[in-house]
């Protein structure tokens, strides 16, 4: 059974990495309380996790923010993505059953979706989550898997709010067919150098569309 502060440290970090608590907003346990219907202690607890996660900031006396996007947390992020995802694919890529693989590549290519329907890109949103999380779950490394799981937030973070005024977003889509399609081929090498060229794309989109 999930503990309140395990619920309210997940719904918190949710509405942090949706945007729904934007960048630099004021956090408001009183506010936090009420909507998610448990009491003050939990709050603290989950803001004190997030805080150590980097998604808070916590000044004593004075309150609490969401965590800023800026320059050196792009920069964080996608330098551990980039020492580190390559490496997963590559060993995730023979491993990967083709039924799943095979999904993919179908919903990939079939979005039931309309290009200027908003419900387009959180299609693709989520299934980009889906394809890297189930990369991850392929690691047997418990430090990488834990490190890896809060850069993912953030990065989920910083591609929800990039996909709002990304006007390439079709980019994304062929790069991880590119993925799933090494993947299908059993091919690691080539799969790692999709992995590595679609972080590397990502971290352009970051910085062009003004998300800081």
């Amino acid at each position: 059974m999930t503990s309140k502060s395990e619920y309210a440290y997940k719904r918190v970090k949710e509405k942090i990495i949706r945007g729904e608590l934007p960048p630099l907003s004021d956090i408001v346990e009183e506010k936090l309380q009420e909507e998610l219907e448990v009491s003050r202690t939990p709050i603290r607890e989950a803001i004190q996790r997030l805080s150590k996660e980097g998604f808070v900031y916590v000044y004593a006396r004075k309150g609490m923010i969401v965590a800023g996007i800026d320059i050196n947390l792009i920069n964080s992020v996608y330098e551990v993505r980039l020492l580190n995802e390559p490496y997963l694919m590559r060993t995730a890529c023979k491993e990967l059953s083709e039924e799943w693989l095979c999904r993919m590549k179908e919903a990939l290519t079939n979005c039931p979706y309309g290009v200027d329907e908003p419900e387009y890109r959180n299609f693709y949103i989520e299934l980009d989550h889906e394809l890297h999380s189930v990369i991850l779950n392929h690691c047997k490394n418990q430090f990488l898997i834990d490190m890896m799981g809060i850069v993912s937030d953030h990065s989920q973070r910083i591609r929800i709010r990039t996909s709002r005024k990304n006007e390439e977003y079709s980019r994304s889509i062929g790069e991880h067919l590119e993925i799933v399609e090494a993947c299908l081929a059993r091919d690691p090498a080539r799969a790692e150098a999709a992995m590595r060229r679609h972080i590397e794309t990502a971290k352009e989109e970051a910085f062009k569309y003004n998300i800081i």
